[in-house]
């Protein structure tokens, strides 16, 4: 099961030149509850304006009992409001397609692409119409997480898992939103072990609102359609 969901949410979705504060040190301040209240309007508001998006994206998976951090590359394609594809491309090749309640998974092996059945379909599409959610700004669900924020370089939105099948393995997820408020910089991980091993994503070279090929979200071929990146 951990594998399951961490294989999905760290799929991405889904951000570095910034990190947590509580990862990097930068001072921060906690946001009231009001002001909290009135942030989440205005995010969801401005979020609004979102479309299509397409962001490359590099991952670092950090584990305290390995030496090295794991470095992942690739991209995500979003369309609002339920289609998305998760897409690596380095070290390894593999793709998720999510078009409402469809779901289907691709991995490159031995020089060719297998499509495959994902386990556990129930809690995947509920982890990724979370992400769906996130990327249209809507962070508010209290049956899911307990909700905060904190302003330091920018603002952070943390989320604590309520959710039993979340609360097993994910400590928290820490959104960074960039300075417009109107799109996401970041993520951070933490998981639920003693370690505390994380994972940090970044977001860059956000392309928004660009007409996407329907293609992109067909699971329907043998192979996952080709898309070029920008």
């Amino acid at each position: 099961m951990p594998g399951i969901i961490y294989q999905t949410i760290f799929f991405f979705i889904i951000m570095f030149s910034i990190t947590s504060s509580a990862i990097s040190g930068q001072p921060e301040e906690n946001l009231p509850e009001s002001e909290l209240n009135t942030l989440l309007d205005t995010i969801e508001n401005n979020f609004t304006t979102v479309r299509t998006l397409k962001t490359m994206l590099e991952q670092e998976k950090t584990i305290p009992v390995f030496p090295e951090t794991i470095i992942s590359k690739g991209f995500c394609i979003f369309q609002r409001p339920d289609r998305l594809r998760l897409e690596f491309v380095e070290p390894f090749q593999s793709v998720l397609i999510v078009d409402g309640k469809k779901m289907t998974k691709y991995e490159f092996f031995d020089g060719q692409w297998q499509k495959l059945t994902p386990g556990s379909a129930d809690i995947l599409l509920k982890i990724t119409s979370n992400i769906t959610s996130w990327l249209q700004g809507r962070f508010r669900d209290p049956d899911l997480y307990e909700i905060s924020a904190v302003r330091n370089e920018n603002i952070t939105i943390k989320l604590v898992p309520k959710a039993a099948e979340f609360k097993r393995f994910i400590r928290s997820f820490e959104l960074g939103l960039n300075k417009r408020l109107d799109g996401l910089e970041h993520i951070v991980i933490t998981e639920n072990d003693e370690a505390e091993a994380f994972t940090r994503i970044r977001f860059f070279n956000d392309v928004k609102n660009d007409d996407i090929p329907e293609t992109v979200f067909r699971g329907s071929d043998s192979v996952p359609s080709k898309v070029s990146t920008w």
